[in-house]
């Protein structure tokens, strides 16, 4: 049976529990006939303050975004999307690929990433030099801007 409000598609959203933007825009933004559900990833200890806080952080994303697929899964999304930039930037452009690879397999149906969407608009743009708009500074900046700094392209 076709679902009555997202007749024309349905996306599940994989996102920290702590987040309270990305969910709130996407239901704004959403046309007649298009539904977004959140997966929500348990986030325990929420802190951002240091470096170590933020690798915390991600080893609590990735202990806990099975269960945030599955959970979203049971509402049979036709498509998934990651609603958060760091993991899917975190180990640069072959990081981004695996993870894709194995948020797919788990799910069974396409992601969409932050990481893969902005290689594309780059790639459109035919952009050779990327400005930033602050320094890598701290871990999260510095690994975040590997992805950008692609083949042939430098940031600056």
């Amino acid at each position: 049976m076709p679902d009555a409000v997202g007749y024309r598609i349905k996306f599940g959203v994989i996102i920290p529990s702590t987040h309270t933007v990305v969910e709130a825009d996407y239901n704004q933004m959403a046309p007649p006939g298009v539904t977004f559900h959140a997966g929500r990833m348990y986030i325990e200890r929420p802190a951002l303050d240091s470096d170590a806080a933020f690798q915390e952080l991600l080893v609590q994303l990735r202990q806990s975004i099975k269960i945030a697929i599955r959970d979203v899964m049971t509402c049979k999304p036709d498509y998934l999307i990651m609603g958060m930039s760091s993991e899917t930037f975190w180990d640069g452009l072959e990081g981004s690929k695996l993870l894709q690879q194995r948020v797919e397999q788990r799910a069974g149906v396409k992601v969409c990433m932050g990481s893969d969407a902005s290689q594309e608009a780059l790639k459109r743009y035919g952009a050779k030099r990327l400005g930033a708009g602050r320094a890598p500074r701290d871990v999260r900046c510095a690994r975040s801007h590997r992805i950008l700094r692609g083949p042939g392209r430098g940031t600056g």
